[in-house]
């Protein structure tokens, strides 16, 4: 159906109408083809109407033939005499694709312009449905998962939950340069997070102060108690331990010593979403994820091989009986673009290395793999690159899966 949307382009954009475009938007919007950040971007990015409606149909052709089949299909819902003009028939919207047609017949599928399953294809094994470019969990995959992995954290009903994600990108600096390529991180982690059910809250440019205070709003928020996990993702520009704030830079004290300011010590995320500070988190999945140089050097092979001994702190007995022990920092996981001491590349044409190979693996792969598994895989990818990402001060006491879809 892309080739479809494809031949009807020049067509839809010279006859299209603001009323049409603004339906479609929604349309798309609530159907989940597309998000609402992409919306926002078509809508306010274009002044005229033909603008519009040639960003919304590129964007759209680009997820496939099921987004651009649902395209032409709300097309022919909201203006039938247009329709007959351009020659889209009355077909309605096929379902989410559940079977492979390889074994179809030519002449079978193209017997119409969406063709429906035959007696033919019924036995035929099911594929994965996409959705914005995310692979679905099936209900196979679901119950299998759910009946094979006990130790796993819970997901909360769909209808019910209200999952909460924090991004906070730096691009534009006082004392240091701009991050070119930064905002196709920002588009492609929202849109991600956004296609796994996340609303995000996203902030640009702030000084170091100004990303402690956005943790901290954002570590308040009611939704977080009919949430079932968190997301918060940081790129920026960094050093070993620290992300820049937009006002990092050199001053003299009142000694005449010289003193950095504007930088957020990684600790303080931790220390903010621990679970004495976010108790409505508390023994849900917290996922730290930051794009960010931690030093000058470079290297394309880093390995390690140092161990730490483990140890215990006999906690204090406690005389009042109200009181209870809880670990202060758990189930977290921080998911780091490079080791400490080297740096982290990023294209300014493309983005971060590390944040769109991050995209792609979990886009293909969340609908059966645990979080810690996509992780790995992601720094499979880089194995013989010039980076290498870590998942660092891990605390999980389970598997977290995402299965989009449910």
């Amino acid at each position: 159906m892309a080739d479809k949307l494809h031949e009807l382009r020049t067509q839809l954009i010279n006859r299209c109408n603001t009323a049409l475009v603004r339906g479609l938007l929604d349309d798309l919007q609530h159907k989940k083809i597309l998000s609402s950040s992409e919306v926002e971007t078509i809508d306010e990015g274009n002044p005229l109407c033909r603008d519009k409606c040639r960003a919304l149909i590129d964007i759209v052709k680009k997820k496939g033939d099921y987004s651009s089949n649902v395209l032409i299909t709300q097309v022919f819902e909201r203006d039938p005499t247009l329709s007959e003009t351009l020659g889209i028939k009355a077909t309605g919207e096929l379902p989410l694709p559940t079977q492979e047609q390889q074994n179809v017949q030519p002449s079978q599928s193209a017997t119409s312009e969406f063709p429906k399953p035959t007696q033919e294809q019924k036995n035929v094994q099911p594929s994965q449905t996409e959705v914005n470019g995310i692979t679905l969990c099936s209900e196979n995959e679901y119950r299998e998962i759910t009946t094979k992995e006990k130790e796993r954290y819970p997901i909360q009903d769909k209808c019910k939950r209200t999952r909460l994600a924090l991004i906070i990108c730096n691009d534009k600096f006082e004392h240091l340069e701009e991050r070119r390529g930064a905002e196709f991180d920002l588009n492609g982690m929202r849109n991600l997070l956004e296609g796994f059910g996340y609303r995000v809250h996203s902030e640009t440019n702030l000084t170091a102060e100004g990303m402690r205070a956005a943790m901290r709003a954002f570590a308040v928020e009611n939704d977080h108690k009919d949430s079932d996990s968190t997301f918060l993702v940081f790129m920026s520009h960094g050093e070993k331990d620290i992300i820049c704030g937009t006002d990092r830079k050199k001053i003299k004290n009142e000694h005449g010593q010289d003193k950095m300011i504007g930088a957020l010590p990684v600790h303080d995320i931790f220390n903010i979403f621990n679970n004495v500070n976010c108790s409505v988190l508390r023994d849900k999945p917290k996922v730290i994820i930051i794009q960010a140089c931690r030093g000058s050097e470079k290297s394309k092979v880093l390995a390690c091989d140092c161990d730490s001994e483990p140890h215990s702190i006999e906690p204090e007995q406690l005389e009042d009986d109200t009181m209870r022990m809880i670990q202060k920092e758990r189930d977290f996981i921080c998911f780091y673009s490079t080791t400490p001491d080297t740096v982290s590349w990023r294209h300014k044409n493309s983005g971060s290395l590390f944040i769109q190979r991050l995209i792609e693996v979990l886009k293909k792969d969340a609908h059966c793999t645990s979080l810690e598994d996509m992780f790995r895989k992601v720094q499979l990818s880089f194995k013989d690159d010039i980076q290498m990402p870590t998942q660092e001060r891990k605390t999980l006491m389970k598997k977290f899966f995402l299965f989009p879809g449910w």
